[in-house]
């Protein structure tokens, strides 16, 4: 997953680097709101945010939400990624510089997901999907005025449709299982297609050998030796899918 993240990441940020700067269009503007990108979103891109109109002294959360309403807070079930605690995932801003905020006065940048993990107080953990109408960008006052819903403004945001390819169909077992030392697995092309008809390239970074994969079209992986085995499914993305990347592990022993 960190190869996958880093990845999509470095992509993310060249295409947030060339986008248009485009008005959103708010489902509700008591702040004024500019993203540089709102539809044809991919995984992990990174979007500009101005803002304007923010009062003086106050500050304002902006998170990316699940199917978000004005008025609705976490203990109202509101449902955005990570938390204030988790760096990156949202963006405090202040117009009064408070310690830890970034200033509502400049140009902040966010890094969106096409899908993203809850856990409940339960510890059950649901996996929210965005797509291309269950997303928004919540603008929402902070700490200091979190009741008061004057501020509320959310923006809708669309992703490119997401493509995948089963193990099972390709016949690799579950990501995380071993694999015996010696061992190889063979794929044809005819199975390599991800669920939007696009083709499927096998490929491994492993330095150490532990595993390796040959092939242009049909590929062979062979499990040489005991290790960490690291394979990456990779997909091209069109104007409207979003680009697959799959990096799965297994144990060889």
């Amino acid at each position: 997953m960190k190869n996958k993240s880093m990845i999509r990441a470095a992509i993310a940020l060249l295409v947030a680097t060339v986008s248009i700067s485009v008005v959103a269009s708010p489902v509700s503007a008591s702040v004024g709101v500019k993203l540089n990108q709102t539809a044809k979103l991919a995984d992990l891109q990174v979007i500009s945010i101005n803002l304007s109109s923010v009062p003086a002294g106050q500050g304002v959360y902006i998170s990316q939400c699940f199917k978000a309403q004005i008025g609705q807070r976490t203990a109202t079930g509101l449902i955005c990624n990570g938390s204030i605690a988790e760096q990156g995932t949202m963006i405090w801003a202040t117009t009064d510089a408070s310690r830890g905020s970034q200033s509502a006065n400049g140009q902040l940048t966010l890094m969106l997901h096409s899908s993203f993990k809850k856990v409940d107080a339960n510890n059950v953990s649901t996996t929210y999907e965005c797509g291309v109408k269950n997303c928004s960008i919540f603008i929402y006052r902070d700490h200091r005025g979190l009741s008061d819903t004057a501020l509320d403004t959310i923006v809708p945001i669309k992703f490119l449709l997401t493509q995948d390819v089963a193990l099972t169909s390709l016949g690799l077992k579950k990501d995380g299982a071993k694999y015996v030392a010696g061992s190889s697995v063979s794929i044809g092309a005819s199975k390599l297609v991800t669920t939007k008809g696009q083709a499927v390239v096998v490929t491994s970074s492993e330095t150490r050998s532990i595993c390796t994969t040959t092939g242009t079209s049909s590929f062979t992986i062979k499990f040489r030796k005991a290790g960490i085995c690291s394979i990456t499914l990779f997909a091209e993305g069109t104007d409207n899918l979003d680009q697959m990347i799959k990096t799965i592990t297994y144990i060889v022993k």
